[in-house]
């Protein structure tokens, strides 16, 4: 979901019914007294491809047919999705990983990590090396030339350089090829992983970081993109895509969008393809242990900067 950032502005908003159900709010109801309007929850998410139109119509239509109606609204990046969680314009956010961690740092450390698909649980990545490089593990990366994907995936960018430097690697001796500053003849940044790989096999970097299972699935099907590659590290596990919410965010409707969306088995149309345009074959509870390093790597991150500006502001003295 990180890799397409240049739509159009739209806003999400899925709206929920709380409380206890409507026979019997019209049971206690005195005569002639209208039912108040029901609770809009909004939820909040990026057109991070065409296809999230129909994953969140179906979405709608999904929480309808469980008395909980939904609306929806498509934001274009990613800072605007955590500026509007932030400022309480949504209630929960289809957040990736950087986005999500960024919010937990605005809130002081606060937050509430609701569903997540399948997939998003056990992330990794790969550094992946063109055998002619003489690279065989990720010391031997220095001196040579890294290729880094979309500076908004967290597995692309801020992470593998965490944990390289955790590796012993010294980063300022690896020059970094950003692919992301790079645009294809559209204007489209040229910073997913596929980008990496043709930058890899065109002699343009000697290493690259892609996801394990993109990697994984290329290499069962032998595919071109492959060949003349070699994976000679793997990161530690960590966890992608998450629906996130504020800490103060009511408990109990969390639980139930939460029972929701993990009641989602794909038997019928709806669901399987809400789950098919997510790659994924069920949901899973949320869960804060799997962001614990990327929030601490967004911490240093943010602290090397805090330095760098006041050593600056010294020297112009």
């Amino acid at each position: 979901m990180s890799y397409l950032r240049s739509f159009a502005p739209v806003v999400l908003v899925l709206t929920m019914v709380g409380g206890a159900p409507a026979s019997d709010k019209q049971a206690r109801r005195p005569a002639g007294e209208k039912a108040a309007p029901p609770r809009v929850l909004r939820i909040g998410a990026v057109a991070y491809a065409p296809s999230a139109l129909t994953v969140f119509q179906n979405l709608r239509r999904y929480f309808a047919k469980h008395d909980l109606p939904i609306d929806y609204v498509l934001y274009s990046n990613y800072d605007a999705l955590v500026e509007a969680l932030r400022k309480g314009h949504v209630d929960i956010a289809w957040n990736t990983p950087l986005a999500h961690a960024r919010y937990h740092l605005l809130c002081n450390g606060h937050s509430q990590t609701l569903a997540m698909r399948d997939v998003d649980c056990n992330f990794r990545c790969k550094l992946l090396v063109r055998k002619a490089s003489g690279i065989q593990s990720a010391a031997g990366l220095q001196g040579k030339t890294l290729a880094l994907g979309s500076r908004e995936a967290a597995e692309a960018t801020v992470l593998p350089l965490h944990y390289l430097q955790k590796e012993g690697v010294t980063l300022e001796k690896v020059k970094l090829l950003r692919l992301d500053e790079e645009v294809d003849l559209r204007g489209n940044p040229c910073s997913s992983p596929l980008h990496v790989l043709k930058a890899l096999r065109a002699g343009r970097a000697d290493a690259g970081i892609v996801g394990e299972r993109l990697w994984n699935d290329l290499v069962s099907r032998k595919a071109a993109e492959v060949e003349g590659l070699q994976a000679v590290w793997t990161s530690p596990s960590f966890s992608h895509c998450v629906f996130t919410a504020a800490k103060d965010f009511d408990k109990s409707v969390a639980a139930r969008f939460r029972r929701l969306m993990l009641a989602m088995d794909g038997k019928d149309a709806c669901t399987a393809e809400i789950l098919r345009l997510e790659g994924a074959s069920k949901w899973v509870a949320g869960s804060s242990n799997g962001f614990e390093t990327l929030i601490d790597a967004l911490r240093a991150e943010r602290g090397k900067r805090t330095k760098s500006a006041g050593q600056g502001g010294q020297l112009g003295r």
